[in-house]
């Protein structure tokens, strides 16, 4: 319906179209196309015609009309169609009289206006017999956009008459209606929001519609193609205009809780990122959804996204919406559409500014380091001391120099001070009191954390003209993160413009330029290496040596501190923070260009390529006031100890530490599209391309320079070479002295098409299909060039005759789809790949190689085919919406490590052989009420989804119990969940020793009856004793979203939940003190309380010579594992609009404060 109604009413753009093909011959070699040629009849109204039809619409007989005459019409579609079937039997007469018979008969009547016919409902005057009682006056006016634009075929109706007319093509209209008071028009116009305007005493009515949000929400966006929702029949989510223009600093944040089926997490990095109906790929680096910014897909997903300029963010689902992107899109799409330049009703340019900041807490330290107490710590380690937990071969160290690198904790190296007799025990005892009432959490949050701030800052200008429309965006963002040093600085700019450069031909240009620089100065790991009783400054502020890689004391009494290069062996935090300069700095560039040439009617070429440049310069700074350099020089140190000379093999100064990464990619597409409507019921869309890519990533990693001095620019140059020297241990050493480079190309060639055809705007059937042939998979042209594609179908039931007696269902639609979607897995190669080494071996001095890749000749692209069955629904008036899809993913020749024989050279390889289903469902509902007219409305979401993992197929001989407990790619096991949680099950303490000598135990349950205790790694195949506890991803998700409009003020808020999966809760840590100290967490006094038949154990009561093995165990037991479903607070935003009769005034659109918490409970 929605195609009809654009279809006739915006054809004033289209009346130059007639002509247009005689300029086709200076495109014709330039095209390949062939030369096109046309002829046209020119008509007048004066003109003859023979016509002859039987028993149509009115609708039919224009379109017959135009094809004979060239003129077009323009005319309200319900009117003229309510209008009912018509008979024609002409023969050589004017088109006028034709005209005048035709429509005089219907109560209508036209107009010449160029070459278009207006065709609208009598006037008053013709159609009414108008009581000479009665007065009439006559009111003219125009219907505008908010752009300013003038809207024609516009519905002018009085209301609670049949008296209406429509505005003509210059959004003009005029109406005779009573002179009486209360006169009142409503007037209307596909996709803007209906108004009622009440008549006052002037006969001048300018009118201005608004845009329903709601209404631009029905339009699907691919990355190809623009298309209606009724017309769509893959699965689609289009995330809310309002979501959208909520202030962020990172759109990503956007999709979280707004759609059924997403799920987010956070990886390695913090970096936000999501998942789409599930895991569809076995190497996770490869299950991340395609983001395509305005047509293509670009490498760095959404961080150089300015999120102020997105207009439309629309994530395809299944195969039907999704496979145009073939062997990218197994994993779903998320397609982002940019603001273009818009009209505005001022003249001159259009200029937003807006800024915000956000302010968070400080960062928790409990959480961050979930240490014991202090004197919990002291009193771990006063028992593990005595109990010699340092485990096995290891014992308290001896007074000898070689011992001088033991990084003993300052309460170990009392206790081994005074085990040494350097001490007394009193003056041990001392120092461990003292330790127990120290506390460093203050000093880390005032010298070594700060409070999180970031402050964004946007500008955006628009203008346009009758041929070009122009936005230019501007964005800083400073970020400061929990950790002092750290700050972010982001500059981005993007520009876009749009440019009729003939009636037939269109040029469209965009560009992203993005500058990030990124200091990591800040101490992270080295708040995590203090413990809790390590001052950082003494009572006065003085800094304070904190015990880091050495054993002070050995050090003193038997290195020569003074002789090596750096006097100075001591340890601070703060100092370390102050002297070191960590940045990374990235300079992002992304070019999109391309022409649209229109050929026929409905037929168009569309050319575009894209062009991105990522470049990423790291560059670490160390002067000689860090630990780090002053350490890596004096350990680097020959030290002949015969004569206690000390010979220096690196340079003084300090270190510099420097690599790059380069990225440069390019796609190059041409397609042609087709969209057109046969006799009003049969709607035509297809299109059909090819497209090239590639993309070159090259890293080169600098050795280390020396002696560096950043004031000076100068270096050191090693005193004794780079290799064949020792170090102050008498250890062979070599440093690094070249360059080591990387170098990886992937390249595609595509070839794509995609059409559906819709009946009488009810019946509806698509297919796409695609074939990507790339130097990632073999060159067997069997799979090289296997395509993916899609069927679906679509039945608009609610349109259907016998449905229409519902008047409170808007809308029923039924789609069903199948297809294949494609992955690609980088890891692996289907040749031999040898790797050589850069740099020469320390002790044979020789270059290296090594076999990273055995190779898989057979390597193909992973594929998964997905069926869908889904309803759409809107009743009353859009007060209750949404949808409801099943779906069905079958993954097949998914890349896994599979065994195979030993004699190929490897016990596993990489191959095209596991198989993984995901089936699900996706609810969504939703719903607009108004409260109090426009002035109080409440808008509702309501999204809820279920998905089920199984991995159906793959083969692996057997399983190490830390292969299951491990996770990742080795976790994997045919029959299970892909994020399956795997655990021992705990079963107690045993006595291995004899009723006189007892030494019980801590054991797991093994194969059937057996027992392993923790001394050596459990036996047998994991899978037989090990526990599936169930899935780390929650099968079942909820995002419910609320809006309220309270006069100027705005509130909404995201609540968010995740049901049936599990998680580890936080276990004890059982430190051994091997590496000669030990940090307890804070579960020591639970641990300490437990029942030993419930809970692992401390063996404080004898010595345990394995302890600092039983990290292969503690972690993962079952008695660990938890619910993890939660329903969290995801944000609550509240925003003031400024009243706009106040900003008109000083010349301001819209003025807006907001505030947003997010997180708030969970």
């Amino acid at each position: 319906m929605k195609k009809r109604w654009l279809k006739n009413t915006i054809l004033w753009e289209k009346i130059w179209l007639k002509k247009m093909f005689w300029r086709m011959n200076y495109l014709a070699c330039f095209l390949l196309l062939g030369v096109l040629s046309v002829s046209a009849e020119v008509y007048s109204q004066e003109g003859m015609i023979s016509l002859k039809m039987k028993d149509v619409s009115l609708v039919e007989v224009f379109n017959e009309i135009t094809r004979k005459t060239g003129y077009d019409f323009l005319y309200n579609y319900d009117v003229v169609q309510h209008k009912g079937n018509v008979s024609v039997n002409a023969k050589t007469v004017q088109l006028k009289t034709l005209l005048r018979d035709l429509l005089s008969s219907k109560d209508l009547e036209y107009e010449f206006k160029d070459d278009v016919i207006i065709v609208r409902n009598r006037t008053d005057e013709f159609v009414q017999v108008i009581p000479q009682s009665v007065k009439k006056r006559t009111v003219v006016g125009t219907v505008k956009d908010s752009k300013g634009e003038p809207i024609p075929g516009a519905s002018i109706i009085v209301k609670g008459t049949q008296t209406g007319v429509a505005t003509d093509i210059d959004g003009k209209f005029e109406i005779r209606v009573d002179d009486v008071a209360g006169v009142i028009f409503q007037i209307s116009f596909v996709g803007m929001k209906n108004k009622e305007v009440k008549l006052g005493t002037s006969n001048v009515l300018n009118v201005v519609l608004e845009s329903d949000t709601k209404a631009l929400e029905e339009v699907i966006v691919t990355g190809y193609q623009t298309i209606s929702r009724e017309r769509a029949t893959g699965a689609f989510d289009i995330v809310s205009v309002a979501q959208i223009t909520k202030p962020t600093s990172d759109i990503a944040t956007r999709l979280i809780g707004t759609t059924a089926g997403v799920q987010n997490r956070l990886d390695s990095n913090g970096k936000l990122v999501f998942e789409i109906r599930g895991q569809t790929s076995l190497n996770t680096d490869n299950a991340r959804p395609l983001v395509v910014v305005d047509g293509f897909a670009v490498e760095d997903e959404f961080s150089s996204i300015n999120p102020n300029d997105v207009e439309s963010i629309t994530i395809l689902k299944d195969a039907a919406a999704a496979s145009i992107w073939g062997a990218r899109s197994a994993n779903g799409v998320i397609v982002v559409t940019t603001k273009k330049g818009k009209q505005e009703t001022t003249k001159g340019a259009r200029v937003n500014v807006s800024a915000f900041a956000k302010i968070s807490r400080k960062l928790d330290l409990d959480t961050y380091r979930p240490f014991a107490s202090s004197a919990d710590v002291v009193d771990y380690e006063q028992r593990g001391f005595s109990t010699n937990f340092f485990g096995g071969p290891w014992s308290p160290i001896d007074d000898s120099y070689t011992n001088a690198q033991s990084g003993y904790s300052q309460a170990v190296v009392a206790m081994n001070e005074h085990r040494l007799g350097f001490i007394s025990e009193s003056d041990m005892n001392k120092v461990l009191e003292k330790l127990k009432m120290q506390d460093n959490k203050s000093q880390i949050k005032k010298y070594l954390l700060q409070l999180p701030v970031t402050q964004q800052y946007n500008v955006n200008i628009s203008g346009v003209t009758d041929r070009m429309t122009n936005m230019l965006s501007l964005m800083y963002e400073n970020e400061k993160n929990n950790f002092k040093e750290n700050n972010t600085d982001r500059f981005l700019v993007n520009y876009r413009t749009n440019v009729k450069l003939f009636k037939w031909l269109d040029f469209n240009f965009s560009g992203m330029l993005q500058y990030n620089e990124i200091d990591n100065s800040g101490s992270r790991n080295g708040i995590l290496g203090l413990f809790p009783y390590d001052m950082l400054v003494g009572e006065n502020g003085e800094r304070i040596s904190v015990p880091h890689n050495y054993y002070m004391p050995i050090l003193e009494r038997h290195v020569p501190m003074e002789k090596f290069p750096y006097a100075d062996w001591t340890y601070n935090p703060i100092t370390e923070i102050e002297n070191q300069k960590l940045m990374t700095k990235q300079l992002n560039a992304r070019i999109q260009t391309g022409l649209v040439v229109s050929l026929w009617k409905g037929l168009s070429l569309d050319s575009k390529i894209q062009y991105e440049m990522y470049n990423t310069n790291i560059e670490n700074i160390y002067n000689d006031k860090t630990f780090y350099v002053r350490s890596t020089v004096n350990q680097a140190s020959t030290w002949d100890h015969k004569i206690d000379k000390i010979t220096a093999n690196l340079p003084v100064g300090g270190i510099k530490e420097m690599s790059k990464e380069e990225i440069r990619a390019y796609s190059f597409r041409n397609q042609l599209n087709f969209n057109y409507t046969f006799a009003d019921k049969h709607d035509v869309s297809v299109i059909v391309g090819t497209e090239v890519n590639q993309r070159v990533k090259q890293t080169t990693s600098y050795p280390l320079t020396y002696g560096y001095d950043d004031d000076r620019l100068t270096v050191g140059l090693f005193p004794n070479g780079p290799t064949k020297t020792k170090n102050w241990m008498g250890w062979s050493q070599t440093f690094n002295y070249t360059n080591a480079f990387s170098y990886t190309t992937d390249r595609y060639f595509s070839l794509f098409g995609n059409a559906s055809y819709t009946f009488d705007g009810k019946y509806t059937a698509s297919g796409s299909i695609r074939t990507d042939a790339s130097n990632l998979i073999t060159d067997d042209p069997k799979y090289r060039y296997a395509p993916f594609w899609s069927v679906g179908l679509g039945w608009q039931i609610g349109k259907e005759n016998f449905m229409k007696d519902f008047a409170w269902l808007d809308r029923l639609n039924i789609r069903v789809t199948y297809g294949y979607n494609g992955n690609v897995d980088k890891s692996t190669s289907f040749r031999p790949l040898i790797s050589v080494s850069a740099t020469q071996n320390t002790y044979t001095h020789e270059i290296t190689s090594s076999v990273s890749s055995f190779g898989n000749p057979s390597l193909r692209w992973e594929k998964t085919g997905t069926w869908d069955v889904g309803v759409d629904y809107s009743f009353w008036g859009g007060k209750l919406c949404g949808k409801l899809d099943v779906y069905n993913k079958q993954g097949k020749d998914l890349i896994t490590s599979m065994t195979i024989p030993a004699v190929n050279g490897t016990k596993s390889q990489k191959l095209n052989t596991a198989k993984m289903a995901n089936r699900g469902l996706e609810l969504e509902v939703g719903s607009t009420l108004s409260i109090l007219g426009a002035d109080i409305t409440w808008t509702g979401s309501l999204n809820f989804s279920y998905n089920k993992n199984k991995i159906i197929s793959l083969y692996k001989a057997t399983y190490n119990a830390y292969d299951l407990y491990g996770g990742g790619t080795s976790a994997y096991v045919e029959g299970h969940n892909s994020n399956s949680l795997w655990t021992f099950k705990y079963a107690g303490v045993v006595n291995k020793g004899t009723d006189d000598n007892p030494n019980w135990q801590p054991v797991v349950q093994g194969a059937g009856e057996d027992l392993y205790d923790f001394t050596t790694w459990t036996p047998g195949d994991g899978r037989d004793y090990m526990l599936d506890m169930g899935t780390k991803v929650a099968p079942y998700t909820l995002g419910y979203s609320n809006t309220f409009k309270i006069f100027d003020f705005d509130l909404s808020f995201i609540i968010t939940g995740k049901f049936g999966h599990k998680f580890k809760r936080c276990s004890f840590n059982y430190p051994s003190m091997s590496g000669g100290s030990a940090k307890p967490n804070k579960m020591y006094k639970e641990v300490l309380e437990a029942d030993p038949m419930k809970m692992i154990p401390i063996p404080f009561d004898k010595e345990e010579p394995r302890y600092y093995f039983w990290d292969r165990f503690y972690p993962y037991m079952d008695y660990l594992v938890e619910s993890a479903s939660h329903i969290r607070i995801q944000e609550v935003n509240i925003t003031y609009n400024m009243p706009s009769r106040w900003l008109s005034k000083i010349g301001i659109a819209s003025f807006q404060i907001y505030a947003r918490a997010p997180r708030m409970v969970a």
